[in-house]
């Protein structure tokens, strides 16, 4: 229970990795703030974490939209009075070479992956200052962000991965302006990770996993989730600025 007393607010999170993260923090003793775009959804996965025992609201919430970020903040601070972790996770993923990229894919993948990110931060840090701050800020990448591949099932990420590694800089100079307040700001960067929005069937997609990754399968939510708590928590304490790869080994196999 190593979050009792804690408010957290998780983005991206009516499915996969970050509902794992979500039900993993409440598991732990947090109250946890999610956040998406979809409502069925995400009622859905506040009743999971309620079903649970744990305790938890949902707030819809387009993570590319300034205002939509202070009101989460807002509606965070005006229901739990506080705000100490974020798992910034809501992300769009669009792959084309980028001989075909065009104006909208870029405004979609820069909107979400980037100015979200920024947005998020803008209004979580100083919420988390003014909570006593000493709070954990994590930042959903990828290890494409730092990863160039030749595979060829990663043609066309060029444009994707290019938003992971501005999130990874974004990320690093949180970290220099939060230390001020001590809060500490990381990013993990996963590999290939099935979730339910997989449209390939478990196995297909563990094949993929094994032939890009050290590890002969796909990643769980469940085990960045862990990761992302790790970070969270004060067993991390003296971990800031840092990405943390979980990309079982893909960093480290080439084609």
């Amino acid at each position: 229970m190593q979050f009792t007393g804690k408010v957290a607010i998780i983005t991206g999170a009516s499915s996969g990795i970050g509902l794992a993260a979500a039900q993993q923090m409440a598991a732990e003793g947090a109250k946890v703030v999610l956040a998406a775009r979809g409502q069925d959804r995400l009622g859905k996965a506040v009743d999971s974490i309620k079903a649970a025992g744990g305790e938890a609201i949902g707030v819809v919430m387009d993570a590319s939209i300034d205002e939509d970020n202070k009101r989460l903040v807002d509606t965070t601070l005006e229901t739990y009075g506080s705000l100490n972790l974020s798992f910034i996770n809501a992300g769009v993923h669009l792959a084309k070479p980028i001989s075909e990229v065009d104006g909208s894919m870029l405004d979609k993948l820069y909107d979400v992956n980037v100015k979200g990110v920024a947005y998020a931060l803008k209004y979580q840090l100083p919420a988390i200052e003014k909570s006593g701050g000493k709070g954990s800020v994590v930042i959903n990448s990828s290890c494409a962000g730092s990863t160039v591949t030749a595979f060829p099932i990663f043609k066309g990420n060029g444009p994707y991965a290019s938003t992971k590694a501005a999130v990874d800089i974004l990320m690093k100079y949180a970290a220099i302006e939060a230390i001020d307040h001590g809060t500490r700001v990381n990013s993990i960067a996963p590999g290939a990770i099935y979730t339910s929005l997989v449209e390939a069937p478990e196995e297909v997609f563990d094949s993929i996993g094994k032939m890009v990754h050290l590890m002969p399968r796909a990643g769980r939510p469940e085990e960045i989730a862990r990761c992302v708590c790790f970070l969270a928590s004060d067993d991390a304490s003296f971990v800031t600025g840092t990405v943390m790869i979980a990309d079982g080994g893909a960093s480290l196999k080439g084609p």
